[in-house]
């Protein structure tokens, strides 16, 4: 029997282990899992599975820690609370453990509570660097002097985390208001880590704050190094640039365009690289980037400048199409709707953009600058009734707009309408601007309309001194110095006008010429004409051109490009470039010595290209230093050409500008320059055409990649 109960007690036993090895290890089953789904994210899971754990081994601390800690994440805070105490009471001598229950505490908004944990684990472990890190972080808000005499402890305790410690501390001091602090910090954090990118911002930041550009660029050269493809870095640098301190917008371009290499679309980038091209005057380029900033479809500002680079480059189609696409994203946005209305009168549809303008005042009377559009065009269109009626609530608004004054007064006055009031609204404008060109104008043709030819000259005179690239105010000129008897002052002023005026628009001028022609003497006429040439010559300004130069040989067309300089009084060059922009070949003109390089042509003579180079050189010399009007005297002209000491020209139809300049002592060679362009009002050839026995060539200037500073302010003889 005792036997018997001995075997039964040892079966109890032997039960009893298994029994308990079998929860063991079910509980590590349950806790393995508790850990996999901690890692994937699935913290419900995670914590359910703990707690099994907890049921199976009750009183494994590590347990309670790990599920305290996940239930403190995902804000569980009350059974952390309860675990925490478990943990503590089951073992209060390790100071990890009082680190965890400080950290409920805090969680609890038991600043004390977390207070005293921390203090108690240093106080069982001096070492807990944990526990100091914890301090100072509670500490931080209240007192950063305090959390910084931790984190100093910290350091000490963990030197490897130097870079971040000294960062965090810079962070305080920043809140202290300690500049100094802030630096030495940042300075000691970069020199303990110099790859760790945070504190190196904080420092460029820091710079930047103290206006110190130039370190606060040198911070970020070295960041682009650690990230080389960090757009937003490109963009920022671009910006300093680009900011008022520097206003270095070429230097400002290289950074904004290796940020739109790595991201096209990148709208920082874009919207500068437009900008910067439109400061170039590059519209067709500013809106090829601006095309493709990711910020465009949500930003109707974007969307504005694009129709205005579309504008400026002559692709008035495409800025209506993107702004009637854009009113029908944005039917309440009056600014596109002003923008369009302007689009439809550019192109000519006059009536829509009228009333467009119309239903903008329709929602927003007070709109002044839809209702002083709405006046000009109506003025324009010659509904006087609605101009007047438009320009006289503008100016109930607002008394004192000179604009406004002036646009109502020589309305009034270029028709004859009510001169008397016209004047005093023009004298209104000139008193508020006395230096404004286009009101001394209106000015001097109210006065002209009124009969004061006195006054009318006076004031013509002040007006094209300060405006002397308006084709309207010559015109005017011209009107009033013939009405005054000087028709050499008028003849000259209505060329400048003809010049000036859009070709579709320059028949009138052309009339007058010619009416006014009759009234000049014969002899008078052609000292006229020579001066109106040498008003709007280059010669003797120093210009460079890139060009495209085109020859045909022997029945072979080459195309190549080139670069032409000139450099008062006589020196040229006309460098040909080949691949990657390297020069080829290069003819110089100095000092009247001519200089080629040598140069070997199949099937060309090297004697006969020298000859055919140096003919051509000289003359594109001769043309830009003026010398085929040089000693040119009124009795050499005949119309339509003249003969001066040097050559023949031949002026075109209009008697503008030579149409033709012909060698006469060798007879070999023809030049046509023509296709002229006004650049800063002085007048270059686009096409220079020469013509050789069994060669020609044709230079074509870069009238968009030209230097050339002269400015021409154009002038009437005294």
């Amino acid at each position: 029997m005792i036997k018997k109960i001995i075997h039964a007690g040892l079966i109890l036993s032997c039960f009893a282990a298994v029994s308990a090895a079998a929860a063991d290890k079910e509980a590590y089953l349950h806790f393995m899992n508790g850990m996999v789904m901690e890692r994937k994210g699935n913290y419900d899971t995670a914590l359910q599975e703990y707690r099994r754990t907890m049921l199976l081994d009750p009183k494994s601390v590590f347990v309670y820690k790990q599920a305290l800690n996940l239930a403190l994440h995902i804000g569980k805070v009350e059974e952390a609370e309860q675990w925490a105490e478990f943990v503590v009471q089951s073992d209060s001598a390790t100071a990890d453990n009082w680190v965890l229950y400080g950290n409920v505490k805090w969680a609890k908004g038991d600043f004390d509570g977390a207070r005293r944990a921390y203090e108690k684990s240093i106080e069982l472990d001096p070492s807990a660097h944990e526990a100091f890190y914890q301090l100072a972080s509670l500490w931080s808000s209240r007192n950063p002097e305090k959390a910084i005499t931790y984190l100093e402890k910290y350091i000490i305790l963990r030197p490897e985390d130097s870079a971040e410690v000294y960062y965090q501390i810079a962070v305080l001091q920043n809140a202290k208001g300690n500049a100094a602090g802030v630096k030495a910090s940042l300075l000691k954090s970069k020199e303990a880590d110099p790859y760790y990118p945070q504190p190196r911002y904080m420092l460029a930041s820091f710079y930047e704050l103290k206006n110190d550009t130039a370190s606060a660029l040198a911070e970020y050269a070295e960041l682009i190094g650690l990230e080389p493809k960090n757009v937003e870095l490109y963009d920022h640098v671009g910006e300093l640039y680009a900011g008022p301190s520097l206003n270095n917008l070429e230097e400002a371009e290289k950074y904004f365009l290796k940020a739109w290499v790595l991201d096209k679309k990148d709208p920082t980038a874009c919207f500068w690289l437009s900008v910067i091209n439109e400061q170039k005057r590059d519209f067709k380029e500013a809106a090829s980037y601006l095309e493709n900033s990711a910020a465009l479809k949500e930003d109707a500002g974007l969307v504005l400048r694009l129709a205005y680079y579309y504008t400026q480059s002559g692709r008035y189609k495409e800025a209506i199409s993107m702004l009637e696409l854009a009113i029908r994203k944005w039917p309440d946005n009056t600014e596109i709707a002003y923008f369009l209305a302007l689009g439809y009168d550019d192109i000519g549809k006059v009536s829509k953009g009228r009333e467009m303008l119309k239903a903008i005042l329709g929602r927003e009377p007070d709109n002044s600058e839809a209702r002083m559009q709405y006046a000009i065009i109506s003025e324009r269109e010659n509904d006087m009734k609605s101009a007047e009626e438009n320009f006289r609530y503008l100016l109930a608004k607002k008394p004192d707009s000179a604009n406004v004054m002036n646009y109502l007064g020589y309305s009034l006055a270029d028709r004859g309408l009510k001169l008397e009031e016209a004047e005093l609204l023009i004298m209104g404008a000139s008193a508020l601007e006395p230096e404004n060109g286009a009101y001394l104008d209106s000015l001097a043709w109210v006065r002209f309309k009124r009969g004061n030819k006195a006054g009318a000259l006076e004031g013509i005179k002040r007006a094209i001194a300060l405006v002397y690239d308006d084709a309207v105010i010559w015109e005017h000129a011209g009107e009033i110095y013939a009405e005054s008897g000087d028709y050499s002052k008028a003849w000259l002023a209505w060329k400048n006008s003809w010049l000036l005026e859009k070709p579709e628009k320059r028949a009138k001028a052309e009339e007058r010429l010619k009416a006014l022609g009759k009234k000049i003497s014969p002899e008078a006429l052609p000292a006229l004409e020579a001066a109106y040439l040498r008003n709007f010559s280059p010669a003797g300004l120093e210009f460079s051109s890139f060009a495209k130069l085109e020859a045909r040989l022997r029945g072979k067309t080459v195309k190549l490009d080139a670069i032409v300089h000139f450099s008062p009084p006589g020196d040229f060059s006309l460098t040909v470039m080949g691949p990657l922009m390297a020069p080829l070949w290069k003819a110089r003109i100095s000092g009247g010595i001519m200089d080629m390089d040598s140069i070997s042509i199949k099937e060309i003579d090297s004697g006969t290209f020298s000859y055919w180079a140096s003919l051509i050189a000289g003359e594109m010399k001769s043309w830009f230093a003026g010398d085929y009007l040089a000693g040119a005297q009124p009795g050499d002209w005949r119309e339509p050409c003249f003969s001066g000491p040097v050559r023949e020209v031949c002026l075109d139809k209009g008697l503008s500008w030579p149409e033709e300049i012909s060698n006469k002592t060798e007879g070999k060679l023809s030049f046509k320059p023509g296709n002229y362009f006004l650049k800063n009002l002085y007048l270059f050839p686009e096409t220079m055409d020469f013509k050789l026995p069994f060669v020609s060539l044709r230079v074509t200037l870069d009238k968009d990649q030209m230097n050339f500073s002269g400015a021409n302010t154009l002038k009437l003889p005294e």
